[in-house]
């Protein structure tokens, strides 16, 4: 039998079978609560942030998960060096981590639909602790608001398209029937 619970801000599990019980201590828990979710447009920058709550120097890392896919690791550093490594094919021109005064940031620019996920910061010295996950929602470029536009535009257009060619069959009329 498996067993979770909360205990004092700790996530244990349990394992029971007929000769003994195990009580091992997996993770801190520092956010129980749903993650906030962010919404931006294409094309807009977003940075996204969390605290760094190791009493010592380690590494902390950024993950990314869409739906129940398993999450990719973007990028991770030492949290007492600047060096940043990237991952699972993010690009340091499109995604950016970086540290300051204890918070550590994902700076992601020009995002687009395939961004959407959600997204995540670990840290680990003798255990990995998860924090601060968010759910960014991008929506289309601003193509896809003018398409809200489009039946009003067609209409105009079918409008004018139409004199214009009354106007123009008008005119045919009277050139080719001045030459005959």
């Amino acid at each position: 039998m498996i067993n979770y619970s909360l205990q004092q801000k700790y996530i244990y599990f349990s394992i029971s079978n007929q000769m003994q019980e195990w009580n091992i201590n997996l993770t801190h828990v520092v956010s129980v609560s749903p993650p906030p979710l962010i919404e931006v447009h294409s094309g807009e920058n977003v940075t996204l942030q969390c605290i760094n709550v190791l009493k010592t120097p380690g590494k902390v890392s950024w993950f990314k998960q869409v739906n129940s896919s398993e999450p990719l690791c973007i990028t991770s550093m030492w949290s007492s060096m600047p060096n940043v490594h990237h991952y699972n094919g993010f690009q340091v021109k499109h995604m950016k981590m970086f540290t300051t005064n204890g918070t550590i940031f994902l700076k992601i620019t020009e995002v687009d639909v395939a961004d959407s996920g959600l997204y995540f910061c670990g840290m680990s010295d003798s255990y990995f602790i998860f924090t601060n996950a968010t759910v960014l929602k991008v929506q289309g470029n601003i193509f896809n608001k003018l398409s809200a536009l489009t039946p009003k535009i067609q209409y105009y257009l079918t409008a004018v398209t139409k004199i214009m060619t009354r106007t123009l069959q008008s005119t045919m009329k009277k050139v080719c029937s001045s030459q005959v």
